[in-house]
């Protein structure tokens, strides 16, 4: 699947205002590794989709990088799959304490 420049700002967007808009985790209370943890993997989020932006950027005008700009996305994709399932586990921690 491709996406737009235009496609992925907006999910950027969204993604952002997403992070900026939510408070910490209950179990950061608990345990400043895990909010350690959770403020590395948003950071890790924010410049994954920094690179996406670049690397569309620069795709366009030197096409040898077309490549890359997928694997880039495909990076992304990870990424926010490890930040759902880590919310998913901070979420479970709660529920089984």
């Amino acid at each position: 699947m491709k996406i737009t420049r235009q496609q992925l700002r907006r999910i950027i967007k969204e993604e952002k205002q997403k992070l900026l808009s939510e408070e910490y985790h209950e179990m950061y209370e608990s345990d400043d590794e895990l909010r350690e943890l959770g403020e590395s993997i948003e950071h890790l989020v924010h410049w994954t989709m920094e690179t996406n932006l670049q690397m569309d950027r620069l795709s366009e005008r030197y096409g040898e990088l077309a490549a890359n700009t997928t694997r880039a996305h495909r990076v992304a994709q990870e990424v926010e799959e490890l930040a759902n399932r880590y919310e998913q586990a901070l979420d479970d921690m709660i529920r089984f304490r």
